[in-house]
């Protein structure tokens, strides 16, 4: 940009002279200078404005400079290449009248050979052409490149005809692209190739007949070109139509490129109809164009079909790279508490939300096609065809359905892993099948094969669980020689009539109602075994969450196999206990070995057996288990009536006995007491007698008579010895021999 330079100073130095702080004294220049420097500075500001806005105008319509002037030049490139042509065809006609003339044969050469022009200006009798026939031929041609000259506009707007289809084809202009398209077919029917316009000259055209035929040539050449290169352009519109559908749209939308696409193919049909005009007879070309319409048609509904499957894929997809940005999530947060459970719960969930995503977009493309494509080819009572596109959804429907199929079982194998789960992806999984039922492509029964062996599995990997935690404890307490592990508390519980008596081995199927057995306490003092129960019953609720009867006999092998593995440790264990040599609690282990076993055989199994009828929902099982029970609790209760009885006249027999016991004793009592009585008064009755007779004795020595009384006490003494002794010693008690 040219800068404006400043006014210069007023002579002698000092302030602006238009300023108000300025010396009057010094002298003003006229007014008349002052406006021409502005002028100046305002022509010239406006010549900078003008310039910065003709470069901005520019540099915005840059393209459109280049491209008018590639225009130009390919304008003059074939304005000068038309020159060319018509001054040489010019200078060969005056060749051929200076010959016509008399003058010397343009067609020789130096060397004496002759031009194929020549064959073309003599006549067919071998004579040469007069003069007036050649001007007359010139002035043609110069009519027919005058006429050329005026449809110039013309002649170029037919030229860009495929490049307006491709700009109408990248914008999206599919109306104004087909209307190209028809009027292509309107310009080749008008104008129809070189051999037609060969056969439409007469015999005796002669030279003129020639020239006009080398015309209608090079015309169909030009024709020809364009309408190939229009042709090469419906092929990208057919491709980005068809690339449309493999995007999310919605039925109208569809329905817009399905028409758009019919259209293509009507003017493909019409074009097929032009050149089989003139080759075939109406009635051949009609069943032949009715064959074609047949074809394109399906070939329309296999595009359709194919389209939107790769949108279908797309979809799935997406699902699944959002399944592994949410696998890396989780795998990412391991080291947190429950990222486990957060992972599988994740993956669960984004394999819901595929089914889900799957399910929507099969139903909406298998409605569009039958709301588009259903009917679209009736038969007619001339044709034996038949509408196939029932056939051809039916087939993609079924590839479709299997590919989900077997996604599905690949996904619940490596992403389902407890059976809420499982439940949840049968329920989504149900839910397309009776969705896609509405359409005629119901696929429930094939869901089966795909959850019922993921159940079995997690089932029995529950169960397998539990019997090898019971064979690990067991051979860790055989290694250490330890049995104070392999031993519990042993509780019962109280029988329906409240007397607490339990019986040996009925109360592990004595259920507290008829459909739920109670678990057998009495393993409370074996825990190995009571482990392995809550193990297996832990299966069995998980068998309740998702309960498919196509797997009760699976479910009832993996429970006998589990009986047998069950039992084979149990063997081994005891076979290990008695082995010579075995340290620490030898006969412990050995007294638990047995006992394990045998309480397995007993209670276990029978218990075991009766939860899985009961869980798998068996009513004959259960009925006949209710009116087992009903029997055991009859005859438990007259078995305890029974006991009660006896044990109450036991008691009263016992409490006879006692009296009797304690009569005797009385009995006896009072007679030692009497005979302690009776040896208490013969002792006294002596003592007195003895004190008489001592007194007596006294009194007779003091009266000195001593003899006498020795005599007298001799007999005394002899008397009391009998009194004293009143039963002699082979008499009794009771005074019987």
């Amino acid at each position: 940009m040219i800068a404006v330079a400043d006014a210069p100073s007023p002579p002698g130095g000092g302030d602006d002279p238009l300023s108000p702080s300025s010396s009057s004294a010094l002298p003003v220049p006229p007014p008349s200078a002052y406006d021409e420097s502005d002028e100046r500075r305002a022509a010239r500001a406006a010549s900078d404005a003008a310039d910065e806005r003709w470069r901005s105008l520019v540099a915005q319509h840059a393209p459109t400079f280049a491209a008018s002037e590639r225009r130009t030049a390919s304008i003059r490139d074939a304005l000068g290449e038309l020159l060319r042509e018509i001054e040489g065809g010019a200078t060969e006609g005056a060749k051929r009248v200076g010959w016509a003339l008399g003058g010397d044969d343009p067609g020789k050469d130096g060397d004496g050979e002759e031009e194929d022009d020549d064959d073309r200006d003599r006549a067919r009798d071998g004579r040469r052409r007069p003069a007036p026939e050649l001007l007359a031929d010139l002035a043609e041609k110069h009519r027919l490149r005058r006429r050329t000259l005026m449809q110039h506009s013309s002649l170029l707007e037919l030229l860009e005809l495929p490049n307006l289809m491709d700009a109408c084809v990248r914008s999206g202009l599919y109306e104004d692209a087909l209307g190209v398209a028809g009027f292509a077919n309107a310009l080749e029917r008008r104008h129809p190739p070189a051999p037609a316009a060969a056969a439409g000259s007469g015999p005796d055209g002669g030279g003129g007949g020639k020239g006009g035929a080398k015309g209608a040539e090079r015309k169909a050449d030009v024709v020809a070109g364009v309408v190939a290169e229009i042709r090469r352009r419906e092929a990208d519109l057919r491709r980005m139509l068809v690339g449309r559908l493999r995007r999310d749209v919605t039925m109208p939308q569809c329905l817009e490129v399905v028409t758009a696409l019919r259209r293509l193919n009507g003017v493909e049909l019409e074009r097929r109809n032009n050149d089989k005009a003139g080759r075939a007879a109406a009635a051949t070309a009609g069943e032949d164009l009715e064959g074609v319409h047949a074809a394109m048609e399906m070939r329309l509904q296999v595009d359709f079909l194919e389209a939107r499957d790769a949108w279908l894929e797309g979809g799935t997809a997406e699902v699944g790279s959002a399944r592994a940005a949410a696998a890396a999530a989780a795998a990412a947060a391991a080291s947190d508490g429950g990222a486990a459970s957060g992972a599988a719960a994740a993956r669960a969930e984004q394999m819901l939300d595929g089914i889900e995503r799957y399910r929507t977009r099969c139903f909406e493309i298998v409605t569009q096609f039958l709301a588009i494509f259903r009917g679209s080819f009736a038969p007619t009572s001339s044709s034996s065809r038949h509408d196939h596109s029932s056939s051809l959804l039916s087939m993609w429907t079924a590839r479709r359905v299997q590919t989900f199929l077997t996604t599905l079982s690949a996904n619940v194998h490596a992403h389902v892993h407890d059976t809420a789960a499982l439940r949840d992806a049968l329920d989504a999984a149900s839910f397309f099948a009776s969705s896609m039922g509405r359409v005629g492509a119901d696929f429930q029964p094939l869901l089966a094969p795909i959850f019922e062996p993921r159940l079995v599995e997690m089932v029995a990997g529950r169960w397998n669980e539990g019997l090898t935690g019971m064979t690990e404890t067991l051979k860790a307490c055989r290694d250490a020689g330890v049995a104070g592990p392999l031993f519990g508390t042993e509780t019962s519980s109280s029988g329906a009539d409240g007397t607490g008596s339990v019986g040996d081995g009925a109360e592990a199927i004595a259920p507290k109602s008829s459909r739920t057995p109670a678990p057998p306490r009495k393993l409370l003092a074996l825990p190995p075994l009571a482990r392995f129960l809550n193990a297996y019953l832990g299966g069995l609720n998980e068998l309740r969450r998702c309960l498919l009867p196509g797997a009760f006999p699976a479910v009832r092998a993996a429970q006998a196999t589990l009986v047998a593995d069950a039992r084979a440790a149990l063997q081994a264990n005891e076979r290990a206990v008695l082995t010579p040599g075995l340290r620490g609690e030898a006969a412990r282990l050995r007294e638990v070995a047995s006992r394990l076993k045998s309480e397995f055989d007993d209670c276990l199994e029978p218990y075991m057996a009766g939860c899985l009828e009961v869980a798998l929902g068996s009513v004959d099982y259960a009925m006949k288990q209710a009116k087992e029970a009903a029997a055991a609790r009859a005859a438990e209760r007259a078995r305890v009536a029974a006991e009660k009885a006896r044990a109450e006249e036991e008691a009263r027999a016992l409490e006879k006995a006692k009296a009797e016991a304690e009569a005797l004793t009385a009995k006896e009592a009072a007679e030692a007491e009497a005979l302690a009585k009776a040896k208490a008064e013969a002792e006294a009755l002596e003592k007195s007698r003895v004190e008489a007779i001592a007194k007596d004795s006294t009194e007779r020595i003091d009266r000195g008579d001593i003899q006498a009384g020795t005599d007298q006490n001799a007999g005394v003494a002899e008397v009391s010895q009998q009194q004293s002794d009143p039963f002699d010693d082979e008499d009794d008690m009771y005074g019987s021999d």
